[in-house]
């Protein structure tokens, strides 16, 4: 069986020669053209498919003389912008400038006629618009603008009836009534809420019966008396999203711009969650909630959920580990309960959970596994502070004795007086309260059944 991992490594670095062997290769195969400053050989004499232009680290751009360009399908661009217009790619289906530079809006001047384009990617902030007909793209499934200077979508973005994946920036405007009308919806990153009026699209998501995956970005202040009326409608919005059918990921972003004393409470948000939630992915981060609310134990199909909670209660942790398919779960927060973090061994709670990753900020609290809690727990991640001559956690190994489970231990460490990012306890000449804590664990993880990987570091 495959092991579960937290991370998973999307992208690898070669030598260069190495990577001279695959681009000449690729071009070979006609599998991808690449065209810089290096000669790679012949690229001409056969129809372009695949066309990667490097502009960058030279005076001027590339001359694609002797390319058919008429076939392209995917175009990617590094550095300077092409001389020739866009409109020469008659056949183009994919169109990345992500790695463009000084790209400006009259760079997109006539898009609309690469009609058969279905994946469009930019990065600027000097695109400040979206051109005028962007709706004739009638085949495009895929748009990212979230990294440009774009204020506000065009109306006419409706007329894309094949949009399936948008990515704006949470400071980009929907104008009132677009979102209800992009029916073809399933992936929308990342709506932005700055006023307790945003209430209205907010509704409109419960329209889309195809939208899967949905990020919202918060940036409210505390709500004031005057404004509890809509701090009310707000949360009421929040409930319907919970309690779609449709959206299975979802991730809210700074909630609230409270004042630490003052976090935020979720009982509202739902009343009861209905039997029928598809929700699998659940995000609430840069906000820290007062407590897990009690109706988060109603979802049944929820496998990841990220939380930044003020302080971690005995009974938030009885709530989360009734969620029956929960397999990744990680947890921020200033300290336990009367300085300690206990996970209760019912051999009830948890039954899925695979992966954990617990950040404490504050020194002081001390966290105890008991025994047959997380009983199929793999990945184990906790981060906390070790600055103190005495700390609870000195003369404790965690219980990770009791996770008989364990392939994976990342321990974090955070000092005051060192850095290392792949510290080795059995290598530090010093006698020190980290070093202590991190022989201890070791030799007790070393001992598991599975003889699970350690890896430790050290951090400001």
């Amino acid at each position: 069986m495959a092991k579960v991992h937290m991370k998973l490594a999307r992208v690898c670095r070669v030598h260069d020669i190495l990577l001279d062997f695959i681009t000449c290769k690729a071009a070979e195969e006609n599998f991808i053209t690449s065209v810089d400053s290096v000669d790679h050989g012949p690229v001409s004499d056969y129809k372009v498919r695949r066309l990667c232009v490097d502009n960058r680290n030279i005076q001027e751009n590339i001359l694609l003389r002797g390319l058919i360009l008429s076939h392209v399908r995917s175009l990617t661009i590094f550095g300077n912008f092409l001389q020739i217009p866009l409109s020469t790619f008659t056949a183009l289906r994919v169109l990345d400038l992500e790695y463009c530079q000084m790209l400006q809006d009259h760079h997109l001047a006539y898009i609309e006629k690469l009609f058969h384009l279905k994946y469009l990617k930019v990065n600027s902030n000097l695109i400040t618009e979206l051109p005028q007909k962007i709706g004739e793209l009638r085949y495009l499934e895929t748009l990212d603008i979230s990294r440009t200077g774009i204020a506000e979508l065009p109306p006419n973005i409706v007329r894309l009836q094949r949009l399936a994946r948008l990515y704006v920036c949470h400071r980009t405007i929907f104008p009132d009534g677009i979102i209800g009308q992009m029916q073809s919806l399933e992936e929308l990153d990342k709506f932005g809420v700055f006023s307790y009026k945003h209430e209205k699209p907010l509704k409109e998501f419960g329209q889309l019966t195809k939208l899967r995956s949905l990020t919202i970005r918060c940036d409210l202040h505390w709500s004031t008396d005057s404004e509890g009326s809509q701090a009310d409608d707000l949360d009421s919005c929040m409930e319907s999203l919970i309690s779609s059918c449709t959206v299975r990921n979802l991730r809210i972003l700074k909630l609230y711009n409270s004042p630490l004393s003052c976090p935020m409470s979720l009982d509202s948000w739902c009343s009861a969650a209905p039997t029928t939630n598809r929700l699998q992915k659940f995000h609430i981060t840069f906000c820290y909630i007062s407590k897990v609310p009690n109706w988060m134990s109603s979802l049944r199909n929820l496998k990841e959920l990220k939380l930044y909670i003020y302080s971690l209660r005995p009974e938030d942790f009885e709530i989360l580990g009734e969620m029956p398919s929960l397999i990744f779960l990680n947890l921020k927060t200033f300290y336990g309960t009367n300085g300690r973090i206990y996970v209760c061994g019912d051999n009830k709670g948890f039954s899925s959970l695979k992966c954990f990753s617990l950040d404490i900020i504050y020194s002081g609290t001390a966290v105890e596994f008991e025994a047959g809690s997380m009983p199929k727990l793999e990945h184990l991640k906790l981060e906390f502070p070790l600055i103190e001559m005495e700390s609870p956690m000195s003369a404790s190994e965690l219980g990770i004795r009791h996770l008989s489970n364990l392939t994976k231990v990342d321990l974090v460490f955070l000092s005051c007086f060192h850095y290392d990012s792949n510290y080795d306890p059995a290598a530090d000449k010093e006698d020190s309260i980290i070093k202590s804590v991190a022989t201890l664990i070791k030799a007790v993880a070393e001992a598991l059944p599975n003889n699970p990987t350690i890896k430790f570091e050290l951090r400001w």
